[in-house]
């Protein structure tokens, strides 16, 4: 606001409206704040401030009670000091800051959360008074949050439950895991390794089984570290083992002191009806007597299916 004329034959008065703030919309919005304006005479004493504007910058930990600094007004003069909070939490309408009257200290009252507020601009008022009459001047004050570690990734749920077919060639992807960190920068950026393999329990009596070396999470699945895509690293055998669990790790990336935080992964393998019956012996003999009736047992066939279901081993005989 200025001033479009002298305003010298208004000393002594107080001017007192609205301003209105519209928006721009199809259907515009507006807000009104009132303001006072006091004519003094020239000769009156105005406090100033020694600066244009202060700044200060603090990490969002710093701990309540802390004193910021000070605003000062220029020398051999006299005033309090108030703090004139603004509508909106980043101009301390909650009072997060205080200035102490006297001394214009500004002092933390309350928590910081940079990944609610990163900063706070407000105003503080000097006022001075003198001849009985009462004059203010404020200034712009800036307080800048830096972001501490203090968020860990948060996967989208506790436990990932995903399926793959047996025999599905090795890069197959399973699932996608995610991860959020709402801290700022490194501090919020995600990376995804494996964990333990938790459940791991392999039908011992299959003849398709053969391990080697020790099995780990790594020798049966990969995680892409930046997308959370699993993949195999191998074919999957469900006669060899129908299920997996393992844990997933998420990490930030801070520099110092990164946090994390682990989920479980259960993925099931599919049967394919992938194994032929197989007869118990290459060879059967029997033997019946001329004078039998008809559906007399001569022998009895047993066959063997590796396959996992009992759909995929169900077996029926016909003569070729």
């Amino acid at each position: 606001m200025m001033t479009k004329s002298a305003v010298d034959h208004l000393q002594g008065t107080v001017l007192s409206f609205f301003v209105k703030a519209t928006d721009c919309g199809s259907a515009p919005k507006h807000s009104l704040v009132s303001a006072f304006i006091q004519v003094v005479p020239p000769d009156s004493f105005i406090p100033s401030f020694s600066q244009p504007q202060y700044s200060f910058t603090i990490p969002e930990n710093t701990a309540v009670g802390t004193v910021l600094g000070s605003v000062y007004i220029g020398p051999g003069q006299t005033g309090f000091f108030t703090a004139v909070p603004g509508e909106t939490t980043d101009s301390n309408q909650g009072a997060t800051f205080q200035v102490e009257k006297e001394t214009g200290l500004i002092r933390l009252l309350k928590p910081l959360d940079y990944e609610e507020v990163s900063s706070f601009r407000f105003k503080v008022a000097t006022t001075a008074r003198k001849d009985l009459i009462e004059t203010v001047s404020t200034v712009d004050l800036e307080v800048k949050i830096l972001d501490v570690n203090d968020n860990k990734p948060v996967f989208e749920t506790n436990t990932y439950v995903a399926t793959v077919m047996e025999g599905m060639p090795s890069g197959t992807r399973v699932i996608q895991v995610r991860a959020l960190d709402p801290d700022w920068g490194s501090n919020g950026q995600v990376t995804y390794s494996l964990g333990l393999l938790l459940t791991y329990n392999p039908d011992l009596t299959k003849d398709t089984l053969s391990l080697a070396g020790p099995v780990t999470t790594s020798s049966i699945f990969a995680i892409d570290s930046k997308t959370g895509w699993i993949t195999t690293v191998a074919q999957m055998d469900h006669e060899a083992c129908s299920s997996y669990s393992f844990e997933l790790v998420a990490s930030d990336l801070a520099e110092s002191q990164p946090l994390s935080s682990t989920t479980v992964v259960t993925i099931t393998v599919l049967d394919v009806n992938d194994n032929p019956p197989r007869f118990e012996r290459e060879f059967y003999r029997g033997a019946v007597k001329e004078s039998d009736p008809l559906g007399e047992v001569v022998a009895v066939l047993r066959t063997k299916d590796l396959d996992g279901t009992d759909q995929n081993r169900l077996v029926s005989f016909y003569i070729t």
